[in-house]
């Protein structure tokens, strides 16, 4: 059936396929492969590990004498304030103890977000550290000055505790702010 005289037109001849550019996709950055925690982060995270453990041992000390660090605290604030009743002195140390207590536990939370920010190798983490650093530090000095009349009780835990609060405070935040971010 494929006579001459047919309608249709011959078979045309097969042209070869032309060759392929090579092609690669490169990335614009090359991958950085972590394989431990930068020796920033381990300190920070050491850091506020201890840190924590300082407020630990000095709410426990704060807990276990708690009728002389009130009334240390009692006089401290009946030194400072004409005309208050001795009712209103003892609620204010009372708030005071529960707000110090409070402060440290919101700091320490705030803290081990950043650090898990971090850990994730977010950019803003150290923002989050940095502002658990300086408060941390700021609360520490402030706790301080409120146990100054405290300072016998447990040995004077409560004189040098706060300090090395901020001294450890102020390591991390250090430590926090050396960390590199991809």
């Amino acid at each position: 059936m494929s006579d001459a005289s047919s309608p249709r037109p011959p078979d045309p001849k097969l042209r070869p396929q032309p060759k392929r550019p090579a092609l690669a996709v490169e990335p614009l950055r090359p991958r950085e492969v972590v394989t431990r925690p930068s020796v920033a982060y381990r300190v920070a995270l050491l850091m506020w590990g201890a840190l924590a453990l300082v407020v630990l041992a000095l709410a426990a000390v704060a807990a276990t004498e708690y009728d002389e660090v009130a009334t240390a605290l009692e006089t401290m604030l009946a030194r400072g304030s004409s005309g208050a009743t001795d009712t209103d002195i003892a609620d204010t140390a009372k708030v005071t103890l529960l707000g110090s207590a409070a402060t440290a536990v919101l700091l320490l939370v705030v803290a081990g977000i950043g650090l898990s920010l971090s850990a994730a190798r977010k950019s803003y983490a150290i923002i989050v550290l940095l502002v658990a650093g300086l408060g941390t530090i700021g609360a520490s000095i402030l706790f301080w000055s409120f146990m100054s009349d405290a300072a016998s009780v447990a040995g004077g835990a409560l004189r040098w505790g706060p300090l090395v609060c901020a001294g450890l405070a102020v390591i991390a935040t250090v430590a926090a702010s050396t960390i590199r971010r991809r």
